[in-house]
């Protein structure tokens, strides 16, 4: 008979390297354009809209998780991974080809529709196939995995763009997506348990993918496309949540639902969904607009602002490997993510009051601090609603991870880009001035402009900035609340 480490290494080697590249591809399409942003809007234009380019991409990645999951649980995982490859990878080819920023808009969230069954089906499988006392271990890779793409998202879609295009970001996911679906095509089969005839739950779809966006559509308009006074505004965030309620009435009753209305009673596996949506919220918000801050701000190169991102994502990818590796050894779920969210609201609340006079060594410290506290969420809460979820909701549970995740980064991105839009963005003369030279100084363009106008987009920057950290900070101090009243577990 085999023992535990035996059947731990089996399962690596057979599981780990297909569901692995997978979850790097989602995870790293997320952050890949953080660098890459300033060259787009310089070449395809419309700066009030640029946060779309990844608010379509995490709205679609929501709308599709439940849907992955969901199917994944009926019909088997394997082989709805690799249905899910096939599109990221075809919508990869669109984004390259994108020629207008509406058009890449498009093709972003058709890719979301692929990237988000990667990320559920990738933990999915784990938990089909490890012992939930070993999955601490894998837990913590997959957390590896998704801090380390995070931190080379940007530094490969830095020198892409320096040296080549910012459609080489797209194109490189055609070799990858080919190689990730002949990895996942060894993952082994496994029998499906017997199940009543499945109904499609097409209103809970479609009740999702309207209310949903109309709400970031409110959030990302406010003080730009509409006055703060504007009813039209309120008339919209008010659809949107109208909307919302209705799906939430409609999943109570719905025999096969799309979201799992039933599990999210749980307070484990509820609060632990506010617990990533803040994760995603602080870590996307930070890393999509750092570098606008660092080429615009200060006057660095694209390729070393996306070096400058490392801080904040490798000590993310370290904390989250030990913090595995001491859930696997001590059994204990909770407690981690509550100190390290404090420390995350630390390092942003410290980066709110000093960006603007701080030297650079400085805010790459306090990014690095940053970086470790939300290191700390993702390999716990991951096995407590696992856990909770039960083997047969196992595919819904983690669905509702990957729905939390992507709703917060999209609510952070969206939320952070109307704050730089309203702060800065107003000036539409002066940016008109500055962003041809983003493409051609490789990211010098404050540089490009009279002592006079520098001064003041300078300050612009800087006050912007103070109210993003700010908010950041606000993210990883709700998340530390609703951290410490998970129910405490062990496995």
């Amino acid at each position: 008979m085999p023992s535990a480490p035996d059947e731990l290494r089996t399962a690596f080697r057979s599981v780990f390297p297909g569901v692995m590249l997978a979850m790097f591809l989602a995870s790293v399409d997320q952050t890949i354009l953080a660098s890459a942003l300033p060259a787009i809007v310089a070449s395809l234009g419309g700066f009030a809209d640029l946060s779309w380019v990844i608010v379509a991409y995490l709205l679609a990645a929501t709308v599709a998780a439940p849907l992955y999951g969901h199917i994944g649980d009926r019909f088997g995982r394997r082989a709805t991974l690799l249905a899910a490859l096939a599109v990221f990878t075809l919508a990869s080819l669109a984004c390259a080809l994108a020629p207008t920023l509406w058009g890449l808009i498009l093709a972003r969230a058709l890719q979301g529709l692929g990237g988000g069954g990667l990320m559920t089906l990738s933990q999915a499988l784990i938990g089909e196939n490890v012992p939930p006392r070993q999955r601490a271990h894998f837990q913590g890779y997959f957390a590896a995995v998704f801090a380390a793409s995070s931190m080379l998202g940007p530094v490969l879609g830095a020198l892409l763009t320096e040296y080549a295009s910012w459609r080489a970001v797209f194109f490189i996911n055609l070799p990858l997506g080919a190689v990730a679906a002949l990895l996942a095509w060894r993952i082994p089969r496994r029998a499906l348990p017997q199940r009543p005839r499945f109904r499609p739950d097409f209103a809970g779809v479609i009740l999702f993918a309207i209310g949903l966006p109309l709400i970031l559509f409110a959030l990302s308009s406010a003080g730009n496309r509409f006055a703060w006074a504007d009813w039209r505004l309120y008339a919209i965030l008010g659809l949107g949540i109208a909307v919302l309620a209705s799906l939430v009435v409609w999943e109570r009753r719905a025999a096969d639902p799309i979201i799992p209305v039933r599990l999210l009673a749980s307070p484990a596996i509820w609060r632990s969904n506010v617990v990533v949506a803040c994760l995603a919220a602080s870590l996307f918000g930070a890393v999509l607009y750092l570098p606008l801050y660092l080429q615009i701000g200060r006057g660095f190169g694209i390729g070393t602002s996306g070096l400058l991102l490392v801080p904040i994502t490798l000590s993310a990818a370290v904390v989250a490997t030990f913090t595995g590796r001491q859930i696997a050894r001590t059994g204990r779920l909770t407690g981690y993510t509550t100190r390290g969210f404090l420390l995350s609201t630390a390092a942003f609340a410290a980066l709110a009051l000093s960006v603007a006079s701080a030297p650079i060594a400085v805010i790459i410290a306090l990014t690095l601090l940053a970086g470790a506290g939300l290191g700390t969420p993702m390999p716990p809460t991951q096995i407590i609603v696992q856990t909770a979820a039960g083997s047969a909701s196992l595919g819904s549970g983690i669905a509702s991870i990957s729905v939390s995740r992507s709703i917060g980064g999209a609510l952070g991105v969206a939320i952070v880009g109307a704050v730089l839009f309203v702060l800065v963005g107003r000036d539409d003369q002066v940016l008109a001035s500055m962003l041809p030279h983003l493409r051609e100084s490789g990211g010098a363009a404050l540089a490009t402009l009279p002592p006079a106008a520098r001064a003041a987009v300078g300050a612009q920057l800087d006050r912007a900035f103070e109210v993003a950290f700010a908010v950041l900070a606000a993210f990883t101090a709700i998340g530390a609340y609703a951290a410490s009243k998970v129910p405490a577990q062990r496995l």
